[in-house]
């Protein structure tokens, strides 16, 4: 922290706050300010610290109670280090520990450009970073290059950025012998903060130069400094004998830099390439380790807006037995048909025997074949050529040729093309592939569990399926059952979404009103979970005042076209309750709708058991 505010009054006693070179340095009581201070005399924006032309200086905001410097009010001042700052009640001390006078070029020892001067795009500096390589080679430094490939394995082996700096940090310090290896980072403004030093706490203060940061990274740059003559050496500003600083390229753009200094003796001349080296390794790693960081942060919030959860939620009979039969199948090598209603998990349950089976480490790919247009199909499914027909301007690789060692879940595969499903058949009996277009065959290792909620044995009769691709995808045929015959699991999954949805939409206060719990205890749930999971989030965002009753429940009357059963017996008493609730309880208006006499549904009723008596309110 070179160049720093620090609270001498006020609330925040004893507080620095860091000032940015590269923008305006807003104090006042509002949120756009960069120092915010809780001061009632304070204005919302009442002054501003920004550095310009070599200078620091502060401009009071046409605030209603002016900005003293050194006890004088003005509207704008020059600042050096030692100023005192008047806000209202808060007083602050402005203190610049940067190097006062200017890096020349008779001080810089070395530099070495990071971004090539024909425009070609390095990736994160790797490019220019083997130029460091070449010279440690030719040089006979073994060791360094050592080090270099152990850092590189290291990084390949950690995922978070926090951590890669570090370790980086702490070889680059070891190699080079330098008294203090500091790590910086881009913000969201443009410039670079520090983000970890080593070490991170000494007996004396060892300030970073705010200079030679903005020189490496507005030339893209890496400088070795050579140590400066007497005069300058005598000046108390300068806290080090040599300095190395590297920026971190991806692509133009700064992402961040490394320092290095020596507090008594120079660097050694192998140091400033070993240096440039390592931090063409940790730009790489770094990239990588953001883009894995933003995946899972973009995986999780996709994850929790969509109320998924990673196991299968129930406890009922038919669950216990799906759980159990899943283990035994996923240790399994063959194909899985999964047959279940729309709505009730089988893509849940494809990801349950995924990970229970030795091909977890590699992700399962997800295709919805209902979703592809037919005339598409075997281009996305077993990929295509360029120029293989219209539109086809680039290679694409298939899905089948990116799940290779892993598992490939095909939903609605009875929707799959004739052809497709010819070509389908010849990879799961081990034969390679063509892609659309192709000259050269692919073969690949990939786990096929299909899924479908038809009936696939009527799609054979009618041609629609081919027998034998049916007969090879249900090696192991698994049902899912549908939620109406889960019994106590609905009342699990609605506090599962209940409480998920009430915290996603803000509303921790609501409460689910024992009528309405009770309404969607005793729905049919034709819609299985999915339908379960949207009335629940439909009725948290919808419901008025902190509890949810029956009339915010978008439920519809179940569709006769669910059968889950094909009992006469028990088709006919459902329909004499129904025929007894509309007409509530009357015999004759009953026997008319049932068409049948009044005598034969007296009879029924007895047979049944029926009491007319509770279904006619």
């Amino acid at each position: 922290m070179s160049t720093y505010l620090a609270v001498l009054r006020g609330n925040d006693l004893n507080a620095r706050f860091p000032l940015n070179r590269t923008l305006q340095n807003r104090i006042g009581r509002g949120l756009e300010c960069q120092i915010q201070i809780s001061d009632p005399l304070a204005s919302r924006v009442h002054a501003i610290v920004e550095h310009e032309n070599g200078q620091w200086k502060v401009s009071d905001s046409e605030s209603r109670n002016g900005t003293l410097v050194n006890g004088s009010r003005t509207d704008s001042a020059v600042l050096t280090s030692g100023h005192r700052i008047r806000i209202g009640n808060t007083e602050f001390r402005f203190v610049d520990d940067t190097i006062t006078d200017d890096l020349t070029l008779e001080r810089i020892n070395q530099s070495h450009d990071l971004v090539p001067g024909d425009g070609t795009k390095g990736s994160a500096g790797l490019v220019t970073g083997m130029s460091a390589f070449e010279a440690l080679r030719s040089g006979g430094r073994a060791e360094d290059l050592s080090d270099l490939h152990q850092l590189s394995l290291r990084c390949i082996s950690i995922s978070q950025s926090d951590e890669l700096a570090r370790m980086a940090l702490e070889v680059m310090r070891a190699r080079t012998h330098a008294t203090v290896a500091a790590f910086l980072i881009a913000n969201e403004y443009g410039g670079l903060d520090v983000h970890s030093q080593i070490p991170s706490t000494t007996e004396k203060q060892f300030p970073l130069s705010d200079q030679l940061t903005d020189m490496v990274c507005k030339h893209s740059q890496a400088v070795w400094l050579k140590k400066e003559s007497k005069a300058s050496t005598d000046s108390p500003k300068r806290h080090y004998a040599d300095a190395i600083c590297v920026p971190l390229i991806d692509g133009n753009k700064t992402i961040g830099a490394v320092h290095l200094y020596r507090e008594k003796q120079v660097f050694e001349a192998h140091a400033f390439d070993f240096a440039i080296a390592a931090a063409s390794i940790l730009s790489a790693a770094l990239i990588r380790a953001r883009s894995a960081e933003s995946l899972r942060i973009h995986h999780d919030r996709i994850a929790d807006k969509n109320a998924a959860f990673d196991e299968l939620l129930g406890e009922s009979d038919v669950m216990l037995e799906l759980k159990e039969r899943l283990t035994r199948v996923a240790r399994a090598s063959g194909c899985i048909l999964i047959r279940g209603e729309s709505g009730s998990g089988k893509e849940l349950v494809a990801r349950a025997i995924h990970r229970a089976s030795p091909r977890a480490k590699v992700p399962m790919l997800s295709v919805n074949c209902a979703a592809i247009p037919s005339e598409l199909m075997e281009s996305q499914l077993f990929g295509h050529m360029k120029g293989a027909f219209t539109g086809a301007d680039k290679d694409h690789i298939g899905w089948f040729q990116q799940a290779n060692n892993g598992t490939l879940f095909l939903d609605e595969i009875g929707e799959m093309t004739l052809d497709g499903q010819a070509k389908l058949l010849r990879i799961l009996e081990g034969h390679p592939f063509l892609p659309v277009g192709g000259r050269k065959e692919i073969r690949v290792d990939v786990r096929v569990i299909a899924a479908t909620n038809r009936d696939l044995r009527e799609f054979v009769a009618e041609k629609r399926f081919r027998e034998d691709l049916f007969y090879r995808l249900s090696v192991f045929e698994i049902l899912v059952p549908p939620l109406r015959q889960r019994g106590g699991d609905i009342g699990l999954l609605i506090d599962h979404f209940f409480d998920h949805f009430s915290r996603q939409h803000g509303r921790s206060g609501l409460k689910l009103s024992p009528s309405a719990r009770s309404m969607l205890l005793e729905y049919g749930w034709p819609g299985n979970v999915r339908q379960l999971r949207n009335v629940i989030d439909s009725a948290v965002v919808l419901a008025v005042g902190n509890e949810i009753r029956p009339c915010d429940l978008t439920l519809h009357e179940a569709r006769t076209e669910v059968l889950d059963t094909l009992n006469i017996e028990q088709w006919e008493q459902r329909l004499i309750r129904e025929a007894l609730r509309r007409t509530r309880g009357n015999i004759p208006e009953a026997s008319e709708l049932l068409g049948i006499s009044r005598a034969t549904l007296y009879r029924k009723l007895e047979t049944y058991a029926i009491n007319r008596e509770e279904l006619s309110g």
